[in-house]
């Protein structure tokens, strides 16, 4: 029974160490990709980053930065956050008493927008800002997920409305959960027959 429990260890810990691999190591990014659809007439797309993004970003390139608004990103080189500095807005975006900077986006190809973040930083609380002379829409993606290093908005311009293609659970999660699920029946099996034997 002893030998058992120690292959299950040993099972249990090579597979976290699978799972630490699998995870985003510090400076890695993902990619917000922002694609529109049914764009009838020209507009300003901006990403917004808060506040929060923005200091973690300096902490993890190590610099001694005080954040003081757009500016923290105009006048200084933070190299997690590579942008034109003319593409910096002057004025702050704020929400929920939280100040966000605002980016201007150029398209990368037809009607569709790039922007990096860092992996590592915890939440998604960056958004997107639609603007022209008739429409100034905000997008929240708090809830879209990260697909193979991509978190994908489609944003249909002329219904205003946004989504996320269909994410599914990665092929790798579901092996490893079954080869866990595998292992718990295999060990439970020869545990519930060692048992029976000794009686």
């Amino acid at each position: 029974m002893k030998r058992l429990t120690k292959i299950f260890i040993v099972l249990v810990m090579m597979l976290g160490m699978i799972l630490l691999n699998y995870s985003y190591a510090s400076g890695e990014t993902y990619t917000l990709d922002f694609e529109v659809s049914n764009a009838n007439e020209s507009f300003d797309l901006y990403v917004l980053l808060p506040k929060e993004y923005i200091l973690f970003a300096i902490q993890e390139d190590g610099l001694n930065i005080e954040y003081t608004g757009a500016d923290t990103l105009k006048n200084n080189n933070i190299p997690s956050i590579s942008v034109n500095k003319n593409d910096i807005e002057d004025k702050l975006y704020e929400e929920n008493g939280i100040e966000y900077t605002q980016i201007h986006l150029k398209e990368n190809s037809q009607d569709k927008y790039e922007f990096d973040i860092l992996a590592d930083y915890p939440d998604m609380d960056m958004k997107f800002r639609v603007k022209n002379t008739t429409k100034d829409y905000i997008i929240h993606i708090d809830n879209f997920e990260v697909k193979n290093g991509i978190c994908k908005v489609e944003y249909d311009y002329m219904e205003a409305s946004v989504k996320q293609e269909g994410t599914e659970i990665s092929q790798f999660i579901i092996i490893l959960l079954i080869v866990i699920l595998i292992a718990l029946i295999v060990v439970t099996i020869i545990a519930y027959n060692k048992q029976k034997e000794k009686e």
